[in-house]
């Protein structure tokens, strides 16, 4: 009987020890995480402006705020997708005096609004797509190159204004100064574009596969996806937007200057870090990018009201980019942290695991005295 026994507890094999899984927080956890912050600095700056003057915490005010940041927010958009695919654009801001000098150009030539307004997203859209095709088939680094494009096109724009902003007669007037549903147009336009891209990042194919081509490059290439093709699509789709922003500036200011778009491209950056986005891709929303936006449109709101020196706007800006960009790897730092403890757990309970599963079996006990023999 013991014999058998033995038998069989030597040819069961043992349990399969368990794999050492590291604890990943939820995107819901993670957008929370994000969002709540910026919710209370913009609920908390509201407060403290109105309560110095009454005139902060109006309709009319909420509506400026978001005309005022309605270039910024569409730019901060394309630079969403970017920064989740992991790629970079830092000649955005110089694209967009460039559009509006462009623009205001053809207006002052006679050319027709829907003439104008193709033409410029057309132009957008044609950047993109070269910087697509030289960053995914070349391998030239973004940061590099559209650098690069930044001075190219902050020169051509003064070089075609004659350093002076161009005067608009009359041209896209309702894109400026239009009313629609109590808002002023470019906040109506901000809030469409960030609601058709907010659909398009998280609700189809496309938006999946920027996720996954920024969480890892290689793991999406072998995994099938086109990770050449959706670079360039990106690119592209960021030069459109970059376009549209400069219509929207030059129908604003209701003339193409050429430094009006001076300093978007850093500005850009921070509002996306700021909503949640990681530099190294894979993580980011629409969602938190607008409050990104929010955050930068309530601060320099509150300084005018405030009455606080303009120069000190920059300061405040750059102040902002700074604490995001800390946030976030301070944030990624300690997640990194958490999963390497929980993944050493995870292996040493499957070691142990392992061990006990794997001891000898006790021996054959000899049978007491008086049993029955042979």
């Amino acid at each position: 009987m013991s014999m058998e026994l033995t038998k069989k507890q030597t040819e069961t094999p043992p349990e399969r020890a368990p794999r050492p899984t590291a604890r990943r927080q939820s995107p819901t956890t993670t957008f929370f995480r994000t969002a709540i912050p910026l919710v209370l600095a913009i609920v908390a700056l509201t407060l403290y402006s109105n309560s110095r003057n009454s005139a902060f915490l109006t309709t009319t005010n909420f509506d400026n705020i978001l005309s005022q940041i309605a270039v910024l927010g569409i730019l901060a958009a394309g630079q969403t997708f970017l920064i989740i695919g992991g790629q970079l654009d830092l000649s955005v801001g110089s694209m967009v005096s460039f559009v509006a000098v462009v623009a205001a150009k053809l207006f002052g030539a006679s050319w027709s609004t829907p003439e104008v307004v193709v033409i410029c997203l057309g132009l957008g859209t044609g950047v993109g797509l070269v910087f697509g095709v030289i960053v995914a088939f070349l391998r030239v680094p973004p940061f590099i190159l559209t650098l690069g494009g930044l001075s190219v096109f902050a020169s051509l724009a003064l070089v075609l204004s004659n350093n002076s902003p161009v005067s608009v007669a009359s041209g896209l007037e309702t894109l400026g100064f239009g009313q629609f549903l109590g808002l002023r147009a470019p906040a109506v336009t901000l809030i469409v574009v960030l609601i058709v891209m907010g659909l398009l990042l998280h609700f189809t194919r496309f938006g999946r596969n920027v996720y996954a081509l920024g969480s890892s490059p290689q793991a999406s290439f072998l995994a099938g996806l086109p990770t050449k093709r959706l670079t360039v699509e990106l690119f592209a789709l960021n030069g459109l937007l970059t376009g549209l922003a400069g219509l929207v500036m030059m129908a604003r200011l209701a003339s193409g200057d050429p430094n009006s778009g001076q300093g978007l491209e850093l500005s850009t950056i921070a509002v996306t870090v700021l909503g949640g986005a990681a530099l190294a891709g894979g993580r980011g929303t629409m969602i938190g990018t607008f409050l990104g936006a929010m955050v930068f449109g309530t601060v320099n709101a509150s300084l005018t009201f405030l009455q606080v020196a303009g120069a000190y706007q920059s300061l405040v800006s750059g102040g902002i980019l700074i604490f995001a960009v800390v946030a976030t790897a301070a944030a990624d730092l300690r997640s990194a942290q958490v999963r390497t403890r929980a993944g050493f757990a995870a292996a040493l309970r499957s070691q142990v695991s392992r061990f006990v599963s794997r001891r000898p079996p006790a021996e054959a006990q000899p049978a007491p005295p008086g049993g029955s023999g042979p």
